[in-house]
């Protein structure tokens, strides 16, 4: 096939295509404010998967550090872990298709960091949550106690429908259990009114919640009030990357006391 790079979209773009919700959106802004890391996964080839990750990375407090791997012959040289800010490893895409992608051994790697408190976002060649563990599972012999490490796996859709569309089919939440994890869903997309849904399984908002700090009344209001700046950039018109990437800052600024200078922001919008 004729690959072709991704063409960048905000965060706001892509709520407007319906790839997700504008509360979806406002709650991986919520989880990315902490650092979580996440596989946004499509079997087919431009579905949208690093185009997703790149948005969502927006979503990050303007101190966090990015680490660009580089697939085969990746040296990790990395700064070491911070309690004051998070660092991410950006991989580009875990597969074997080409030298810059990561596997085998730089994946194993990737996975004993993320152990170690690094945090990570990468994109999957899967069209299911259990197609992403078994090639990280069983594929690549990652072990469970690191792949529990993960906040999200995010897989999507991509079909016809009057046209391409593009969805994120579930936000599957990780969480460490003994030696290995237990999932459950932090979001889905209903194909019947193609409309999204948050916390749909019983325990995950309280779960959410603990993971992040938060009681389940104040994450509530935490989505609520950034799916309102979200679904304003809309109204506005207000959609573009640096529009978007501004407001976000801007709403980090006031919201959580932080100085946000102007190249600090735009190191951490990735």
């Amino acid at each position: 096939w004729h690959w072709e790079p991704p063409t960048p979209m905000s965060i706001a773009e892509l709520i407007m295509a319906g790839n997700m919700s504008a509360a979806v959106a406002a709650m991986f802004w919520v989880a990315m404010e902490r650092g979580a890391s996440m596989i946004v996964a499509a079997d087919p080839p431009s579905s949208g998967k690093t185009t997703t990750l790149s948005a969502l990375m927006s979503f990050t407090l303007p101190d966090t550090l990015v680490y660009f791997t580089r697939g085969q012959g990746e040296t990790f040289a990395l700064p070491p872990v911070s309690p004051e800010y998070a660092t991410y490893l950006l991989v580009n895409e875990m597969s074997d298709h080409i030298p810059v992608y990561t596997w085998d051994d730089h994946a194993r790697k990737t996975f004993a960091l993320l152990s170690q408190g690094y945090r990570l976002g990468t994109t999957m060649h899967a069209d299911t949550v259990d197609g992403v563990l078994a090639q990280l599972e069983r594929d690549l012999a990652i072990p469970k106690s690191h792949v529990a490490h993960l906040t999200f796996i995010v897989p999507m859709f991509i079909g016809r429908q009057q046209g391409i569309i593009r969805r994120i089919t579930e936000v599957a939440m990780l969480e460490a259990d003994g030696d290995g994890h237990r999932i459950s869903r932090a979001a889905e997309w209903n194909r019947d009114d193609d409309s999204f849904r948050l916390f749909p399984q019983r325990g995950v908002r309280e779960a959410f919640a603990q993971w992040a700090g938060l009681t389940p009344d104040g994450l509530d209001d935490a989505i609520a009030d950034r799916e309102r700046v979200l679904e304003g950039l809309i109204k506005a018109g207000a959609t573009s990357i640096p529009a978007v990437n501004e407001a976000i800052l801007a709403y980090q600024a006031e919201t959580l006391g932080i100085s946000v200078p102007a190249t600090q922001g735009e190191d951490a919008s990735g």
